[in-house]
C-alpha cells in the first residue's frame, strides 16, 4: 500500500532532506571532523541492570497514551473541507510538541476519513461522509474523535477522561503564507517555509505574529491502564538458535557522501562498540559490516549499512539494499533522513512473515511512519516498533546502541528484560523519553511461557526452567506515614524446594523514597526496595532475590510495603513471585 499524505503536494522538492536523526550538534561536527558520540558509554559493555515493567498500548517509562478528540472551527475550506480538519490539526501537532510533554499523532493518514471527522451542522454533528451531500458553506466547526497522543512527565498526570488542553492554531489555515508571511513561522533554515510545510513551522508565539487565531479544544477521550509486564517475543526470534539485526545509518549531511558525514560517524562508532562488546567482526558480509557473537544458547548476527549501502528514503539506487535489510533481519534499525511524507519507501517493500523489531529513528515516527510498517506487516501480531514522539536529535549509536545491547541481554538473563528495561535503557543514552514502544501490549512472551494459551516454561539456555509463576493483582491503598504499611500475599500450592526467587513490584507511588518493600516466607525475608529513589515516581521493576535458597515454595509468600514520611501516597497495584528450582 502506497502512503499517501496530506503533505504530497509540494513536499518532495520542500524536505527533499527532510527531518533527520542527527544529533543536536551534528552540523558542527560534519565540519569540525570530530564524533557527537564519542563521550558516550558502550551499552553492549555495560554490566547488567535491574529489570522493569509496564505494559499499555504504548510503552513508555515517563508517559502515558490516550486517546483525544480535538474541535475547532474552519474558515476558508470551501472544496478543502474533506481534508481540511486534518490539515488544520498538524498545527495542534507541532504547537504541543514546541510546548513540550504532549504529543499527538500526524493527522495525515485521516485526511480521508468518512467516519472519524465530523461536522457540525445546524446543531447536529454529522460524519463527513454524511457531510459530502451538504452545502460546504456550512462547514465551519468540526471534530476529530480518537486521535492517538503520548503525554510525558508533567502532562501525563492530567490524563483522566474528560480532561482538556487547549492548542493555538490559526483559524484561516489555508491563507496562513499570505496572511503572515514569515512572522508566525519558526527560524528552521532546514525546511524552506510554503503554504503546505507553514504547519511544521508554526510559531504563534512571535511577536509580530498578528493572524487570527483559535484555541483548538483537546480533550482526552480514552485511557489506557498498564496491565502485566511486556516482553519482547523472545521466543520467535530465537526459535532458530540466531537473532539477526541490521542498522542502516543514512546520510545525515548534504551534498556527496564524504567520511565526515555525522551517519559514516555513527557507522563506524556502532562498529567498535560491537567489537568492544565481544562481537567479532565477518570476513565478508553480503552488505556493508557483519559482527557474530554467541549469547547464551543462540547466535547473534549485526549487520552494519554505511550511508554508501543506503543513503536514505531516497535513495532509489540502493533500494535492493533496503528491500534486503527488512526482509532478512528480525531487528531493522533505520537512522535517517525521513522526508516527512515525501517518500514511500516503508510502503514500497516486501514485508515478510516473521515476527521483527523495529528501531525507527526519524522525524514523527510515532503513528506516522510506524503505520506503513504495520500496514506491511498486515497488523501488530508480528512487530514490534520503537520510535520517538518528536524529531529524533539522537542518532542510531544513541537510541538503537541501548535498545540492542539491552534486547541481547535478554537472551543471557532468562528473557527477563522487558520492554520497559529497554526503553529506560534507552532513556539514559538519549537523555529524554521521547521513545516508546508501539504494539507491545498483547506480546505473548513471558519467561515462564506464553500468556496466550501456552504454560510451558522457557529454557534460558543453561538447561533450567523457571518452575513456577503467581500473581496477586489486587490492589491495596499504601497508608500514608503508618508504620504498620500493607501486606499482601500470595499462597503457592505447590511444593518443591526454590533456588531461585524474582519478584515484580507495581506500585504506584508520588516519592518512592518513602518506601520500603520486604518479602517475607515464613522466617526468611529479603528486602525489596529500602527508601530508595527518593522523588522518582512509581516503582515498576523485578527483583532478583536471595535468602530463600532450599525453602519449600507451598505457602503464604508476604510483601509488606511501608510509607515511613507524610504528603505523598501511592497504590500496590499487584506484584508477582517467579520461583525456580
Amino acid at each position: 500500500m502506497k502512503l499517501e499524505t496530506l503533505f504530497r503536494w509540494t513536499l518532495t522538492a520542500a524536505l527533499a532532506t527532510g527531518c533527520s536523526a542527527e544529533g543536536t550538534d551534528d552540523s558542527a561536527s560534519a565540519g569540525q571532523g570530530t564524533d557527537p558520540t564519542v563521550d558516550q558509554a558502550n551499552p553492549f559493555t555495560a554490566a547488567p541492570a535491574g529489570q522493569g515493567k509496564e505494559d499499555t498500548a504504548y510503552t513508555n517509562p515517563d508517559g502515558v497514551e490516550v486517546e483525544v478528540d480535538i474541535e475547532a472551527d474552519l474558515e476558508g475550506a470551501g472544496f478543502r473541507s474533506d481534508r481540511g480538519p486534518a490539515e488544520l490539526g498538524q498545527f495542534a501537532v507541532t504547537y504541543l510538541r514546541k510546548n513540550g510533554d504532549f504529543y499527538m499523532e500526524s493527522l495525515a493518514e485521516h485526511v480521508a476519513s468518512r467516519n472519524r471527522v465530523e461536522w457540525l451542522v445546524d446543531g447536529t454533528w454529522v460524519t463527513a461522509e454524511q457531510a459530502k451531500a451538504l452545502d460546504a458553506a456550512k462547514l465551519t466547526h468540526f471534530r476529530i474523535r480518537g486521535v492517538n497522543a503520548v503525554l510525558l512527565n508533567s502532562a501525563s498526570s492530567g490524563a483522566q477522561l474528560g480532561k482538556v488542553f487547549e492548542a493555538t492554531v490559526p483559524l484561516k489555515p489555508y491563507s496562513i503564507l499570505t496572511d503572515a508571511g514569515d512572522t508566525c513561522a519558526d527560524d528552521d533554515d532546514h525546511i524552506g517555509l510554503s503554504q503546505s510545510v507553514y504547519w511544521y513551522r508554526w510559531e504563534p508565539s512571535n511577536p509580530n505574529c498578528k493572524v487570527a487565531t483559535q484555541q483548538m479544544k483537546v480533550t482526552v477521550s480514552k485511557t489506557f491502564q498498564a496491565a502485566q509486564a511486556t516482553y519482547p517475543e523472545y521466543d520467535k526470534l530465537t526459535a532458530d538458535g540466531k537473532v539477526t539485526a541490521v542498522v542502516i545509518f543514512g546520510q545525515i549531511g548534504d551534498g556527496a557522501i564524504t567520511d565526515s558525514d555525522p551517519g559514516m560517524y555513527a557507522f563506524r562508532r556502532m562498529g567498535s562498540w560491537l567489537k568492544e562488546g565481544g562481537f567479532a567482526e565477518a570476513a565478508t558480509a553480503p552488505v556493508g559490516k557483519r559482527y557474530t557473537k554467541r549469547i547464551g544458547a543462540t547466535n547473534v548476527e549485526v549487520d552494519l549499512y554505511s550511508p554508501n549501502d543506503f543513503s536514505g528514503l531516497g535513495d532509489y539506487a540502493h533500494f535492493a539494499n533496503f528491500q534486503k535489510a527488512l526482509g532478512e533481519h528480525e531487528i531493522v534499525v533505520y537512522d535517517g533522513h525521513s522526508m516527512l511524507g515525501a517518500s514511500d519507501f516503508w510502503a514500497r517493500p516486501q514485508y515478510n512473515s516473521d515476527y521483527q523489531i523495529f528501531l525507527y529513528g526519524g522525524c514523527l515516527g510515532y503513528e506516522y511512519y510506524v503505520k506503513p510498517i504495520v500496514d506491511g506487516k498486515k497488523g501488530f501480531e508480528n512487530v514490534d516498533i520503537m520510535s520517538s514522539v518528536i524529531e529524533v536529535s539522537a542518532n542510531a549509536v544513541m537510541f538503537a546502541g541501548p535498545a540492542m545491547a539491552k534486547i541481547f541481554e535478554g537472551l543471557g538473563n532468562g528473557y527477563k528484560t522487558t520492554w520497559r528495561d529497554i526503553l529506560v535503557s534507552v532513556r539514559r543514552g538519549v537523555g529524554d523519553s521521547t521513545f516508546g514502544a508501539s504494539g507491545v501490549r498483547d506480546n505473548c512472551f513471558t519467561p515462564t511461557g506464553s500468556r496466550c494459551g501456552g504454560t510451558t516454561p522457557v529454557d534460558d539456555g543453561g538447561g533450567e526452567a523457571v518452575e513456577g509463576h503467581y500473581e496477586n493483582a489486587t490492589a491495596v491503598a499504601i497508608p500514608d506515614n503508618k508504620t504498620a504499611g500493607i501486606k499482601s500475599v500470595i499462597t503457592v500450592p505447590d511444593t518443591f524446594t526454590v533456588k531461585t526467587v524474582t519478584v515484580d513490584v507495581n506500585v504506584e507511588h508520588t516519592y518512592v523514597g518513602d518506601l520500603k518493600v520486604v518479602l517475607k516466607k515464613g522466617r526468611k525475608s529479603a528486602t525489596v526496595w529500602a527508601n530508595e529513589g527518593d522523588s522518582q515516581k512509581n516503582i515498576e521493576a523485578s527483583f532478583d532475590l536471595g535468602g530463600f535458597t532450599g525453602v519449600d515454595a507451598k505457602g503464604d509468600w508476604t510483601l509488606s510495603v511501608v510509607d515511613s514520611a507524610a504528603q505523598d501516597t501511592g497504590t500496590l497495584k499487584s506484584w508477582a513471585l517467579t520461583l525456580g528450582r
